[in-house]
């Protein structure tokens, strides 16, 4: 923008025999004018550099120009109320407004140190530079534009392949995946077959998908529930009977159509084998719940574990602790699907106690707008 100011400052304004020239154009909340270019002793670039010259609605020639949205031609300025002097005092000056569609964008300004010096066909040359430079500010903020809204969706789609990578990354967890080669180990060690060729299977097939359903950002409830019942059937196979669990939705949840953030409710569920059911003896137990509210789904992940604080105890006895990437990451997934402010949306974990006031399993609730 500001390369074409200059270059009809510099090489089509002085062309027309003018001392100088100005060129103003709004700021960006419209409120005064700015000088963007000019041309002679107070237009050069290291003068504009120093000294930026501003103009208010209404002020001086340049501010009628503005808020009329008519070009003045003043033979004599002593004559004139309007125009207002500097060190360098002029005798004559001539402002054309810089619009598109009667829309004043700017104004371009010039002042000779002879009277009479401007002439009418001045003022039609002038206008019709203004109209020209009008043409080409409207079609570069055309392309600024466009290139802003593209660099915005880029923007965009990076944050929601970086979620996705994490939310991956998430469901993938090292951990789990260390623990279900193991198993499969252990399994081949002891001789036994068909546990570890059941266990296998079942492995492929939870890993298929996750990354089935990372390739969408939504997928069914019926799918999420299937990767559920994938990994707790692994987790229960490798636990046998310390662990049981349910997976239940209420009967106005249509499975096939209602949907929900991709690989969103099993890192809850695997902090809660993590944290809570691995520190128990036996009767483990997980409860999944899909409850459908007006404009929401409400998930629940109760368990029987030890609780937060007693599994914290645990990590700092047993080495470093894992760090879950899912509230992080279910929280921004989560606030992106709110179209209302009153709709409830995140990630609230309830620690449960006895009646004693001892940790007894964690509950983790996920609100989800739909």
């Amino acid at each position: 923008m500001n390369e074409v100011l200059w270059d009809v400052a510099k090489n089509l304004i002085r062309k027309l025999g003018f001392v100088d020239c100005m060129i103003y154009l709004w700021n960006d909340d419209h409120t005064k004018l700015i000088q963007k270019a000019g041309y002679g002793p107070e237009g050069t670039l290291d003068e504009i550099v120093k000294t930026v010259f501003e103009v208010l609605p209404g002020q001086g020639v340049v501010g009628a120009v503005i808020e009329t949205g008519t070009a003045i031609l003043i033979p004599d300025t002593s004559k004139d109320y309007r125009y207002r002097a500097d060190e360098m005092v002029r005798s004559s000056e001539i402002c054309v407004p810089i619009k598109y569609n009667e829309q004043v964008l700017g104004a371009i300004d010039s002042e000779h140190y002879e009277k009479n010096f401007f002439t009418t066909q001045h003022l039609q040359a002038l206008t019709t530079i203004a109209t020209l430079v009008s043409s080409k500010i409207v079609s570069i903020e055309a392309e600024q534009k466009v290139t802003q809204q593209k660099t915005a969706l880029a923007q965009v789609n990076q944050q929601l392949a970086e979620v996705q990578l994490a939310a991956l990354r998430s469901q993938m967890n090292p951990h789990f995946i260390f623990n279900a080669l193991n198993s499969i180990k252990k399994f081949v060690i002891a001789n036994e077959a068909a546990n570890a060729e059941k266990y296998l299977g079942k492995f492929s097939k939870l890993i298929r998908t996750i990354l089935d359903n990372s390739q969408g950002g939504m997928v069914t409830v019926d799918k999420e529930i299937k990767l559920l019942n994938l990994y707790l059937e692994l987790e229960q196979l490798r636990f046998g009977k310390k662990l049981t669990y349910t997976i239940t939705a209420d009967e106005n949840i249509d499975g096939r159509e209602i949907k929900i953030p991709s690989m969103i409710v099993q890192p809850f569920v695997e902090n809660s084998m993590l944290h809570g059911i691995m520190h128990l003896e036996n009767n483990g137990k997980i409860d999944i719940h899909f409850i459908m509210h007006e404009d929401w789904l409400e998930i629940t992940i109760a368990d029987n574990g030890v609780g937060r604080k007693e599994a914290a105890s645990f990590k700092n006895a047993h080495g470093e602790p894992h760090h879950s990437m899912g509230i992080s990451v279910t929280e921004k997934r989560l606030q992106a699907l709110k179209k209302e402010d009153s709709t409830p949306s995140g990630v609230e974990i309830i620690d449960l106690e006895n009646d004693l006031g001892e940790g007894c399993g964690t509950k983790v609730i996920i609100s989800i707008p739909i």
